[in-house]
């Protein structure tokens, strides 16, 4: 699993190169990404190199801000499979949270029908 920066610099570099090496300036992946993560160029080096370690993208080469890379099929399917496990996270979630609502309503009125049956039975 990758942290939120560097999938959002292996979204970029996907979205620019589609399977094939193509030269990509510094400048042009960090206007890409959200400003939020404030990158830095020394940042964004750490997090190419990272996806290049693990297999995810390629680098031919990089010298002063300029990078040759291509995003290898780990890569470009980790994009479509994190999709898909963030939609069925929130189907289980709203899942989970119904459950517990209409559980705790059961618990509730189960209660309130033994704690009404005891008070009818001492009084009585």
């Amino acid at each position: 699993m990758l942290d939120k920066l560097t999938a959002a610099v292996l979204a970029a570099v996907n979205a620019r190169t589609d399977g094939s090496y193509k030269v990509l300036e510094e400048g042009d992946i960090l206007s890409a990404l959200p400003d939020r993560f404030g990158t830095d160029p020394t940042s964004l080096s750490n997090a190419l190199r990272y996806l290049s370690e693990r297999g995810y993208i390629d680098i031919k080469y990089s010298d002063k801000g300029t990078y040759c890379v291509c995003s290898l099929p780990k890569g470009r399917s980790y994009e479509e499979t994190s999709g898909a496990e963030r939609r069925s996270d929130k189907k289980s979630f709203r899942g989970r949270l119904l459950l517990t609502f209409f559980g705790s309503m059961l618990g509730a009125f189960v209660g309130g029908v033994l704690a009404g049956l005891l008070i009818f039975f001492t009084l009585a």
